[in-house]
């Protein structure tokens, strides 16, 4: 059936104008490399004096560097101590979770990650990565801590760093 369109001075029903396509993105290399990745573990630790910890430490090993964040223990109480815990992991689970996705590229020249390089791959990734999301849920399942001891984390290079600027 035939219907004709006012004013497009044809006898069949076409749109006067295309619709948009929808359009085939292009996803750059860098994007589709990072698709393919390994989480490494978060470690913890406590430093004990005297029999009471004393600071709770965090650090992950990525891309050959060290990265993590301690709080000190100030106060005893285990509810206060579990909810710092929990902040400081979700901290460095940020951290981590950037380095994963985006790789060096949102490290400054000192070697930490900058706000606005991380913005900025933020948005390339969301606009070029259409499973962003469904990789963001997939880390938050996959990351882990593992708990380590002081000695074990001296073992595996976290506090090499820290006993050289100290």
């Amino acid at each position: 059936m035939n219907i004709p369109i006012i004013g497009s001075g044809k006898n069949t029903a076409e749109p006067l104008a295309p619709f948009a396509k929808k359009e085939q993105l292009y996803v750059p290399p860098a994007v589709m490399s990072n698709m393919a990745i390994q989480i490494p573990p978060i470690y913890y630790w406590e430093k004990v004096v005297d029999g009471q910890s004393v600071l709770m430490t965090m650090a992950f090993k990525i891309h050959g560097l060290t990265f993590g964040m301690s709080y000190p223990i100030e106060d005893q109480n285990f509810v206060k101590i579990e909810m710092m815990r929990k902040k400081l992991f979700r901290t460095v689970k940020e951290s981590l979770d950037v380095l994963v996705h985006h790789g060096k590229s949102v490290l400054d020249t000192q070697g930490n990650i900058d706000p606005r390089l991380v913005q900025d791959q933020e948005a390339i990734r969301f606009k070029y990565d259409q499973h962003w999301d469904k990789k963001v849920a997939a880390f938050n399942k996959l990351v882990k801590i593992a708990p380590v001891t002081e000695k074990k984390a001296i073992k595996l290079g976290f506090l090499d760093d820290v006993k050289k600027y100290a």
